[in-house]
């Protein structure tokens, strides 16, 4: 299948951040046809990349236990560590 632009280009929109479903939108194409554009490694890169710049917040299961022992909500202790309610909960 021919394009309308070149898979450099749908490689360098790939790695400013956009999804290969975004792109596949725009040119009005299926994702996978784009996906088979991109290699593989590229890929992988990149989700491995997502993950990694994810920081690991520094708050334990202690610490959550010990604001909730002073009165505080959930939503009280995920707005002040943030972290979402729901790993606030999970990590409690």
């Amino acid at each position: 299948m021919t394009l309308p632009i070149p898979d450099e280009e749908i490689l360098a929109r790939y790695r400013t951040g956009r999804s290969a479903s975004a792109i596949a939108r725009e040119l009005g194409v299926d994702g996978r046809t784009i996906l088979r554009r991109i290699p593989q490694a590229e890929r992988r890169t990149h989700l491995q990349a997502r993950q990694l710049n994810r920081p690991a917040p520094g708050i334990d299961a202690e610490s959550i236990q010990a604001l909730r022992a002073q009165g505080l909500t959930w939503a009280a202790i995920a707005a002040e560590t943030g972290l979402s309610v729901k790993t606030v909960r999970a990590r409690a």
